[in-house]
C-alpha cells in the first residue's frame, strides 16, 4: 500500500466517489483527501504533508492545468496525476509533467501502473532496469534500447550501441515491464520505444507495415496494431498533419 498522503480533486462527486474507490486498492482510506475546487486544493496542500495530487482536468474555478502549473511553481516536485474524462486533453497534458494521465473512470489495473511510476520516480535508482548479464546485473537505461524481440524462441533486448543481453523472461512479462518506459508491442515478436519512430508506413507490398526507428532500425508493425500505435502516438502529443501523396 502506498503509505503517502494523496489528495483527489475533482469537481464532480460521482466521478469523486469512483476515483476514490480505485484508490482505496492502493491506498489506506484514511489517507485520501478530498475536495471538488482548486482554492480548497491549495489550502490542503499548504496545511497538510500530501505526497501525491490527483488533478480532474476541467474544473470550473482553475482549471487541473493551472492547478497544475501552481504545483510546479509552489510546490516543485510534488508529483501528480492528470485525470479526464476525454482523452483528447492528453496531447495539451505533455505541456505539463505529470507522473501520469489517466481517464475517467479510472481503471483499477491501470491505477497500479501510475503507482509504481510514482515509487520509481522517488527511487535513486529511477529510470533504470537491472538486465541480467550471466551472473551480474547491468543496469540500462530504457533510453538506451532499441528495441526487444523474440527471434527463435529465444527473448533479446538490444541496446543502441550494438550490445545485446539474453533475457529468461516472455516477451509478455517484458511488456508488462516496459510499457511504462514508452514501449509499444507493435507486433507479436516486437516491443518499440514510441519515442524513437521516424516513421511508419506499408511495408514493401503494401499488405503489412514497418515502423523506422533511430539508428536506421526497421520493424514490423502488424495490422492489427497500427491504429494502436497512431493512438499512442497522438498521446505522446505528436501532431498529425495532412499531407499530399507524392508521385
Amino acid at each position: 500500500m502506498y503509505d503517502g498522503l494523496v489528495l483527489l480533486v475533482d469537481d464532480q462527486p460521482l466521478a469523486a466517489e469512483d476515483s476514490a474507490a480505485a484508490l482505496k486498492h492502493y491506498v489506506l482510506s484514511g489517507q485520501i483527501i478530498y475536495v471538488d475546487n482548486a482554492a480548497d486544493a491549495m489550502k490542503a496542500l499548504r496545511e497538510r504533508p500530501v505526497s501525491l495530487v490527483f488533478l480532474d482536468i476541467e474544473m470550473p474555478d482553475m482549471s487541473g492545468f493551472s492547478l497544475a502549473a501552481h504545483l510546479e511553481k509552489v510546490h516543485k516536485g510534488l508529483p501528480y496525476v492528470f485525470l479526464t474524462g476525454h482523452a483528447d486533453f492528453a496531447v495539451e497534458s505533455y505541456d505539463y509533467e505529470p507522473v501520469d494521465f489517466l481517464t475517467k473512470p479510472v481503471d483499477v489495473s491501470r491505477l497500479g501502473r501510475t503507482f509504481e511510476r510514482v515509487e520509481r520516480k522517488a527511487s535513486p535508482s529511477a529510470g533504470k532496469v537491472a538486465v541480467r548479464s550471466g551472473q551480474d546485473y547491468v543496469l540500462v537505461e530504457p533510453g538506451e534500447i532499441s528495441y526487444i524481440c523474440k527471434e527463435k524462441r529465444k527473448i533479446w533486448i538490444r541496446l543502441k550501441d550494438r550490445r545485446e543481453y539474453q533475457s529468461a523472461m516472455s516477451l509478455d512479462e517484458l511488456e508488462q515491464i516496459f510499457s511504462d518506459y514508452g514501449f509499444f508491442r507493435c507486433h507479436q515478436s516486437f516491443l518499440i520505444p514510441v519515442g524513437d519512430i521516424r516513421q511508419v508506413g506499408s511495408g514493401m507490398f503494401g499488405q503489412t507495415y514497418e515502423a523506422a526507428l533511430e539508428g536506421d532500425v526497421v520493424v514490423p508493425v502488424s495490422r492489427s496494431k497500427y491504429s494502436v500505435l497512431k493512438e499512442e502516438l497522438k498521446l505522446l502529443g505528436v501532431p498529425f498533419v495532412k499531407g499530399v501523396t507524392s508521385k
